[in-house]
């Protein structure tokens, strides 16, 4: 089976300075983002379906986003220096607090506490959260590396070293049983 390797893409856009901790409103920030409620809803119902597929119950697109670049530079350290599951666990909190706790990604805190749930060791979190250019260069070396075709969030890469297959946005089960099954990795049918 392919090992899980977290490659990020950043929340972009024009944040206001104010927002760079705290976030804005993230419902707000869609509509404008994705071009208002008549393309937004839709995306959030099938994401929502997805997450209640895979049992995570309690999404919601309440509270607030903002620049995510704290929470990419403690997922390369955990990646880099603690493990690649210290890492998943640490990107599953920070995606369960942004997707169903109406948490902000922009907020140390909220990164912090993410971290403390994936076993992360607090005060190397601390240190580098407190460096604005920690883990930076290497953080930007991946995302540029790995931005480039991608247009949702999240985005999967699967392969098998000699092919790859590129999955954007949520996507139900299905479809990465698909492109394992494609790569030869798994039969669906004793999946």
């Amino acid at each position: 089976m392919p090992q899980e390797v977290w490659r990020r893409g950043v929340a972009t856009g024009e944040f206001p300075r104010d927002a760079q901790t705290r976030g804005i409103n993230k419902l707000d920030y869609y509509h404008s983002k994705f071009g208002g409620p008549a393309r937004v809803t839709p995306m959030f119902e099938r994401l929502r379906g997805v997450m209640e597929s895979v049992g995570i119950d309690g999404y919601s697109m309440g509270g607030n986003t903002g620049p995510t670049i704290d929470g990419h530079r403690v997922a390369t350290y955990a990646g880099e220096r603690e493990s690649l599951e210290r890492q998943n666990d640490f990107m599953e909190a920070l995606m369960r607090a942004y997707f169903t706790e109406e948490k902000c990604p922009a907020d140390p805190d909220v990164v912090r506490a993410a971290a403390k749930r994936a076993g992360l060791d607090a005060d190397a979190v601390d240190e580098l959260l407190a460096n604005p250019t920690a883990y930076l260069s290497e953080t930007d070396e991946q995302l540029q590396r790995y931005a480039r075709g991608v247009s949702g969030v999240p985005h999967f890469i699967v392969g098998d070293g000699k092919r790859r297959i590129s999955l954007s946005g949520a996507q139900p089960p299905e479809a990465f049983l698909d492109a394992f099954e494609e790569l030869g990795v798994v039969d669906v049918d004793d999946a």
